[in-house]
């Protein structure tokens, strides 16, 4: 028979994994800010390295690195606000559309299953109850996350202006031969967070502007922030676009017609997949390296754990976990498990020779 590979310790890592999740959910408030303050300073730490290299001081270099967050930031806001002022002059016209289909299905729920008019309209009063406590809450939560932004803000500022010392810290950790390794673990590391980040901003965008087309040649109203806030959603992973083509959908039924919506469906169909098989492998590309069983664990636990944000953050963080893995003696076996071991040359490759493409243009 076979040895026990180690049943006692197999404990004390699910042990382990149980407790960091606990202080995960409870201290969520808490680390959600500090994970996208981490991986955003990792994003602009290139930029703060040229702004350096060119002789402009840290605390300069870190300051214009947060006001360029801030300024795509404020565009974003300003876009969705600046639409949603038109959607608000429509608006009477899109809640009578509303009314009246709700008067139809109400009609067929009576004729068809025997449900009358004045039950329906008491469930339709519990469901718009919900939908204003939906509102509410949204607003509140809203409101908190601009809160946070500037906390966020704060601690990008930090993380950038004393960079170094974080690194020669886990650098330090290490004993004097094994400390070239630790500062090729902390590159890798950076490199997959920038990689990652970008590529999700850059495919984002990709996203929205292919939507944007297809809603203008349906002929669908507000197509610009339709198709930005489906751009905006993308930034969840996998299923980013399924979730935010609901809004367009749901529009469609309200101030469009069938056909209109039997196009929008098919609009949201198409893009998905080429996102699956062409913006998410060849522009992402395979810096996260994680197994596609993990991915849809890490997703799961993300939502379940932190919620949205852990459905954004967690699949870059284990990227981070699965190269400390690889480089932490006896964890080897668990980097591994949850890598992915197929090839991702190609997609790496891929975004390096575009990246190669706009670079030369740039010098020609």
């Amino acid at each position: 028979m076979l040895p026990h590979p180690g049943l006692a310790r197999l404990n004390k890592i699910l042990l382990f994994v149980i407790l960091i999740s606990i202080v995960l959910y409870f201290g969520r408030g808490f680390f959600v800010l500090i994970s996208f303050a981490g991986l955003l300073a990792m994003l602009m730490t290139p930029v703060s390295n040229k702004l350096e290299n060119h002789g402009v001081s840290r605390v300069i270099s870190s300051l214009i690195s947060v006001m360029i967050i801030v300024v795509i930031f404020s565009v974003v806001i300003l876009l969705l606000a600046a639409q949603i002022g038109n959607i608000g002059k429509e608006l009477p016209l899109i809640l009578l559309r509303y009314e009246e289909i709700k008067l139809d299905i109400q009609r067929w729920v009576n004729d068809s299953l025997g449900v009358s008019s004045q039950q329906l309209r008491v469930h339709a009063s519990d469901v718009f109850n919900n939908a204003g406590s939906f509102l509410t809450n949204f607003i509140k939560n809203t409101i908190a996350f601009i809160g946070s932004l500037f906390v966020v803000l704060v601690f990008i500022f930090l993380f950038l202006m004393q960079r170094n010392k974080y690194e020669n810290f886990v650098v330090m950790l290490y004993p004097e031969e094994k400390r070239n390794e630790a500062k090729e673990m902390i590159d890798r590391i950076s490199q997959v967070a920038q990689q990652y980040l970008t590529g999700r901003l850059v495919a984002a965008c990709i996203m929205g502007i292919l939507f944007l087309i297809g809603f203008l040649i349906v002929g669908l109203k507000n197509s610009v922030i339709l198709a930005l806030i489906v751009a905006i959603m993308t930034i969840i992973p996998y299923v980013g676009a399924l979730i935010g083509g609901l809004v367009p959908f749901f529009i469609s039924i309200i101030d469009g017609s069938f056909n209109q919506s039997i196009w929008v469906v098919i609009i949201i169909l198409a893009i998905n997949t080429i996102d699956h098989y062409i913006i998410e492998p060849y522009i992402v590309g395979g810096s996260v390296n994680i197994s596609p069983f993990f991915t849809i664990f890490v997703l799961i636990l993300g939502g379940l754990i932190w919620g949205i944000p852990g459905i954004i953050l967690f699949l870059p963080l284990s990227g981070i976990i699965k190269i400390v893995f690889e480089n932490v003696e006896g964890l080897q076996t668990y980097a591994f498990l949850i890598g992915d071991q197929r090839d991702s040359s190609k997609p790496k490759n891929s975004w390096s020779n575009l990246k190669r493409i706009f670079s030369r243009r740039k010098k020609g």
